[in-house]
């Protein structure tokens, strides 16, 4: 039984499995920490109560990273751990002393503060999954994941969304501006700064925190041994690469390790 979570802004429960070695592999091998990387790995790792594949396309994007911080929970622990050079971190090389600052938050305490709230001038339109802005002709909807997907490359990509995601289209001034504060409170952006002060100097610390591809280099990172402990075992057991890949990722870098302690006591 895997480990449940209710995605903030659908309210879909989802359920979290472990990850094999296919999951590694795929880590591995894939260049680009981007949004499809992520869907293919939420795909796999996170499922409905029935067993079937979350709709992640469809979902807003707040869904998707929250989802990713939840695995990062489950696969290495709830406090992230960096550190920045503070000359970089506070964007003057002038004023930076260039000592090594620490930036450590926990995961649960992260979401918490980025949950969604109540929009006071928001209530749900008649059609299903758009909000209607009260006593104004304009309706919305949050940014999904498949949203994001059609829009790489884009030049024109805040404009594709808005047309996307807003009616009518061309709602500018005053009226876009409490559309996008309601969609922010609805659905909160889980991109944002994390704020602190150099210990040495003093200097204000500003660093960009991206969940998605903080969390996909961090299991990158984490899979990055997956073919040497396959070598090892498949050596050492003489177990087939389909049997490795099938443990529990966990269990197989146990069994690497006592495959390669054996290798030293001979």
């Amino acid at each position: 039984m895997g480990t449940a979570f209710r995605l903030p802004v659908s309210g879909l429960e989802v359920i979290f499995r472990q990850t094999t070695g296919a999951e590694d592999i795929l880590l591995a091998e894939e260049q680009n920490l981007d949004i499809r990387l992520a869907l293919a790995l939420a795909d796999v790792l996170v499922r409905l109560p029935n067993g079937e594949a979350a709709p992640w396309e469809s979902l807003p994007v707040t869904d998707l990273d929250a989802a990713l911080m939840v695995m990062r929970r489950l696969l290495v622990g709830d406090e992230v751990r960096s550190n920045v050079v503070c000359a970089m971190a506070a964007g003057d090389a002038k004023k930076g002393c260039r000592a090594r600052v620490d930036i450590t938050f926990r995961i649960g305490d992260y979401l918490s503060h980025h949950a969604p709230s109540a929009a006071r001038d928001a209530s749900p339109a008649e059609e299903r999954g758009w909000w209607r802005l009260d006593g104004a002709e304009a309706t919305y909807r949050f940014v999904s994941c498949g949203d994001q997907i059609a829009i790489e490359g884009r030049s024109d990509a805040e404009q594709e969304l808005a047309r996307r995601c807003i009616r009518p289209e061309g709602v500018a001034g005053s009226l876009r501006r409490r559309v996008e504060a309601a969609m922010a409170k609805l659905a909160p952006n889980l991109i944002g700064d994390l704020d602190g002060v150099c210990p040495e100097c003093g200097a204000r610390i500003r660093v960009a925190f991206d969940p998605l591809r903080y969390v996909l280099g961090e299991l990158r990172e984490q899979a990055k041994f997956v073919f040497e402990e396959i070598h090892l075992i498949a050596r050492h057991y003489h177990w087939s690469e389909k049997e490795i890949l099938a443990l529990p990722s966990a269990r197989r870098a146990r069994y690497a390790e006592l495959a390669s302690l054996s290798r030293g006591e001979r």
